[in-house]
C-alpha cells in the first residue's frame, strides 16, 4: 500500500511538471510571437525622446509630435550677467527648423531582439538614441531677427530697479543691465544653438555693461523710506476731523518711476478715485444751486444765477498726500474743487423760421447723438427750419426713397412693367410695394442692381440730391437736405410725369409699418420712410398737419424713436402757435 501511495505521488509531480512546462512554453510562444508581429512603425512601448513620453505611438505621429515641441522650444538669451533674458525666441524667430523623421524611423526593433522574451518591455533601453534631431539654419532668418531686436549697434537699454504693490507690501522689480556688444558675437552665438527638449538651450551673449540709473539697493533703500514714512496709516485733515488712510491703500496707489536718475512714484487718481470718494467725499461735498436761464429763440432774456457747490479734488488731495509723505508739509489736507451750478433753460420760441431753427438746434444739442433735421412747409407761412441739414450720413434702409424714384422713372418710359419678376418670385407690383410699406430689403437690393450704383446716384443729383452717392465703399450717403428735396418735390409734382405714379409711390409710404418715429409724435397723416442700422435712427416724411402740409427728415445717430417722436411733437406745436 505504501508503494503505491509513493507512486501515486511521483505520478502527480510528473503531470505538476509537464503542466507548467507546457504553460511556459505556451506564454514564451505567445510573448515571442506577439513581439515578431509588432509592427515595424510603431515606437515600442514605454519608448522616450528628449524626455518626451512616445510609447506606443505610430512613428508618424512621435516624428510630428517632436517637431511640434521643437519649434515652440524657447531660448532665453541672456547679455552680461543678467540673470532676466533680455529675450526669449521661439527657433524659428531664429531661423533653425527641427526635423525629426529620420531619427524617428531609425529607432528599429530588429529581429533578433523580437525573439528574445519580453523584449518588448525593454528594447527602448538599448535602442541607439545618440542622434539629435535633423536641424536646418537659415541665416537670413537670424539676421532679420537680431535686426529687428538690437539694430545695428547690439546697444542693450539697462532697466532701472522699481517696485510695486504685492500681497505683503512692496515688492522689488529688479533691475537689468545695460550695455554694448558686438553684433557679429550675437550672430555667432545664435547661429551655434544646438536645441535639444531635454537640456537648456539658454544662450550667453558677453556685453560691455552699462549698470542702471536706479539699483536693486537703491530700490528697495527706497520701499524702506516710503513704507516708513506710511507707516500703518496717513493722516489726513478732512474740515477739523483727521481721518487716518490705510497702508495698503496708500501704497496700492503708487506708481513707481525713474525720474532724474532716481526712483520716485505718483499716485493713480484712478485707483485712488474709489477709496476717497467712498469714504470722503460726503465729508465736504456741498451742493450745487440752480441757475434759471431764459431764451427766447436763440436770445437770452433773463438769468437767475444759483450758488455753487463743492466736491471732492481726487487730484489735488492726492497732491497734498504726497507733499505730506515727501515731508514737505506738515499735514495732508483733503481738498475740494468748485462744482458749477445747475442749468435750467426755460426756452420759449417764435413760430417764424428764426423760432423753428432755434427749436431744432437747442433740442439737438440738448439731447443724446448726433442730429441732422430739414423742416420744409410746402405751402401756407412756407417756413423752412433746418440743423445740421448737409451733414452726410449713411442712408440705412431711406435709400430706398431713391431706388422708387428710379424704378418709376423705368415705369414711365416702358422700360419697366408692374408685371416683371424681381425678387423671390414676386413681381415688380409686390415687390415694390414690400420695399416701401416693408422695408423689404431682398427686393431693393435686386432693383438696385437692375438699375446700377452709378446711374441710380445720377439721377438722385439730376433731382438736387447732390450729396447723395451709391458708390462709396463705406455704404450708400445722404442728407436730410437731399431726402427734403427728394419728397417735396414728390408731394409737389415736380417729379415723375404722371400723378399715378406719384400716388403710388406716396401711398406706400403711408402704410409703411414702422410707425415709432415721426407719426408718433403728431396726430396726422404721414407718408414716410424710415432707416435703421446700428445706432443711426432716421426718418423721411411727408407730414399732412391739418394746419398744411411739409415735409420733415430727421436723421441721427446715438437718438431714439422716442427722442424723434417728441422733436416733431414739439415742431408740430410751435407751427400751430
Amino acid at each position: 500500500m505504501k508503494q503505491w501511495v509513493i507512486r501515486q505521488i511521483g505520478a502527480l509531480r510528473r503531470d505538476w511538471l509537464k503542466v507548467l512546462l507546457i504553460s511556459i512554453g505556451g506564454l514564451l510562444v505567445v510573448s515571442i510571437g506577439s513581439q515578431l508581429i509588432y509592427p515595424s512603425d510603431r515606437m515600442l512601448p514605454f519608448a522616450e525622446l528628449d524626455s518626451v513620453q512616445l510609447g506606443g505611438w505610430e512613428k508618424t505621429d512621435a516624428a510630428r509630435q517632436l517637431d511640434a515641441d521643437y519649434t515652440n522650444l524657447m531660448v532665453p538669451i541672456y547679455f552680461g550677467s543678467n540673470k532676466t533674458p533680455y529675450h526669449s525666441p521661439k527657433l524659428a524667430d531664429i531661423g533653425i527648423a527641427v526635423t525629426n523623421t529620420d531619427r524617428i524611423n531609425s529607432m528599429k526593433y530588429p529581429w533578433y531582439l523580437r525573439i528574445v522574451p519580453s523584449s518588448i518591455l525593454w528594447a527602448h533601453f538599448i535602442t541607439d538614441k545618440s542622434g539629435g534631431p535633423k536641424v536646418d539654419r537659415d541665416s537670413n532668418k537670424l539676421d532679420e531677427y537680431i535686426n529687428k531686436q538690437l539694430g545695428q549697434s547690439c546697444d542693450v537699454k539697462p532697466q532701472d530697479a522699481s517696485l510695486k504693490m504685492g500681497d505683503n507690501g512692496l515688492e522689488l522689480v529688479k533691475s537689468v543691465m545695460g550695455g554694448t556688444c558686438d553684433i557679429s558675437t550675437v550672430k555667432q552665438v545664435l547661429s551655434n544653438v544646438t536645441p535639444r527638449l531635454d537640456q537648456g538651450n539658454q544662450v550667453k551673449i558677453p556685453m560691455n555693461e552699462i549698470p542702471p540709473a536706479v539699483s536693486d539697493e537703491d530700490a528697495l533703500n527706497f520701499a524702506d523710506y516710503i513704507t516708513k514714512r506710511v507707516g500703518n496709516s496717513v493722516p489726513v485733515t478732512v474740515n477739523i476731523e483727521t481721518v487716518r488712510i490705510p497702508a495698503k491703500e496708500i501704497l496700492g496707489w503708487m506708481d513707481f518711476a525713474t525720474v532724474d536718475g532716481k526712483i520716485d512714484y505718483s499716485f493713480s487718481s484712478d485707483r485712488a478715485s474709489k477709496y476717497l470718494n467712498d469714504n470722503l467725499a460726503v465729508k465736504v461735498a456741498v451742493p450745487a444751486g440752480t441757475t434759471t436761464i431764459s431764451t427766447y429763440n436763440f436770445t437770452e432774456t433773463s438769468r437767475v444765477d444759483g450758488p455753487s457747490g463743492q466736491a471732492l479734488g481726487v487730484t489735488e488731495t492726492l497732491a497734498s498726500i504726497k507733499a505730506y509723505l515727501d515731508g514737505s508739509i506738515a499735514k495732508a489736507n483733503v481738498m475740494t474743487v468748485p462744482v458749477a451750478p445747475n442749468i435750467v433753460y426755460n426756452r420759449s420760441y417764435s413760430s417764424t423760421d428764426v423760432g423753428l431753427n432755434a427749436l431744432i438746434q437747442q433740442y439737438a444739442e440738448s439731447h443724446p447723438g448726433a442730429y441732422g433735421v430739414s423742416m420744409i412747409e410746402l405751402g401756407g407761412q412756407n417756413r423752412r427750419a433746418a440743423y445740421n441739414d448737409t451733414r452726410v450720413f449713411t442712408t440705412a434702409s431711406t435709400y430706398k426713397l431713391f431706388v422708387a424714384y428710379s424704378t418709376l422713372k423705368r415705369i414711365e418710359s416702358g422700360a419697366w412693367h408692374w408685371t416683371d419678376q424681381i425678387s423671390d418670385g414676386r413681381d415688380l407690383t409686390k415687390c415694390f410695394d414690400d420695399m416701401i410699406v416693408k422695408s423689404d430689403n431682398n427686393c431693393a437690393k435686386a432693383l438696385l442692381l437692375k438699375i446700377g450704383f452709378q446711374t441710380i446716384t445720377n439721377e438722385a443729383h439730376e433731382i438736387g440730391a447732390t450729396h447723395t452717392s451709391f458708390m462709396g465703399n463705406d455704404g450708400i450717403k445722404t442728407t436730410p437736405a437731399d431726402l427734403a428735396v427728394v419728397l417735396g418735390q414728390l408731394q409737389n409734382g415736380q417729379i415723375l410725369n404722371l400723378q399715378s405714379s406719384r400716388d403710388t409711390w406716396i401711398n406706400a409710404m403711408k402704410r409703411n409699418v414702422y410707425r415709432q418715429g415721426i407719426p408718433a409724435g403728431i396726430n396726422a397723416v404721414v407718408a414716410d420712410k424710415v432707416g435703421f442700422l446700428d445706432a443711426l435712427l432716421h426718418d423721411a416724411a411727408i407730414v399732412y398737419s391739418p394746419t398744411g402740409t411739409y415735409v420733415l427728415i430727421i436723421m441721427t445717430d446715438g437718438s431714439s424713436w422716442g427722442n424723434i417722436a417728441e422733436l416733431t411733437s414739439q415742431i408740430e406745436a410751435l407751427r400751430n402757435q
